[in-house]
């Protein structure tokens, strides 16, 4: 079973997610917009245009992370974490899973997950569980 706790990082903190319906025009992609295969569709920081809003209709986007309303440009993400680091995040939550099936695509997901968020704990200087 290999997990991918690197998922997780770089969300920029003050971006929220909207659904393609509710999009607004000038609205800017706090994250670069990728099709269902990986193709980039607008760069992130692009405001939004009629155009682009009718894209991601036609190529199966449904949200996006966007600015926050009101939120000045998002601060630069913190740095990814170490696979050390990963792995310290993974040994701390371990014990929670014990009895669950790890080889699940749903709780593996969701213990890569929690130990991600247990190595930021962990390396932000706040250490609880």
């Amino acid at each position: 079973m290999k997990l991918h706790l690197e998922t997780y990082q770089g969300e920029a903190p003050s971006t929220i997610a909207v659904r393609i319906e509710e999009l607004q025009l000038g609205m800017m992609p706090s994250v670069d917009v990728t099709d269902q295969n990986g193709r980039l569709l607008v760069p992130a920081g692009t405001s939004l245009t009629e155009r682009h809003l009718r894209a991601f209709e036609m190529w199966g986007v449904t949200e996006i992370r966007v600015q926050a309303s009101g939120s000045e440009p998002p601060e630069p993400a913190p740095a990814p974490l170490t696979p050390e680091q990963l792995a310290h995040g993974a040994e701390a939550v371990r014990s929670q899973f014990a009895l669950v099936n790890l080889d699940h695509p749903v709780l593996a997901e969701l213990f890569g997950f929690v130990a991600f968020r247990a190595a930021q704990r962990l390396w932000s200087g706040r250490r609880h569980a």
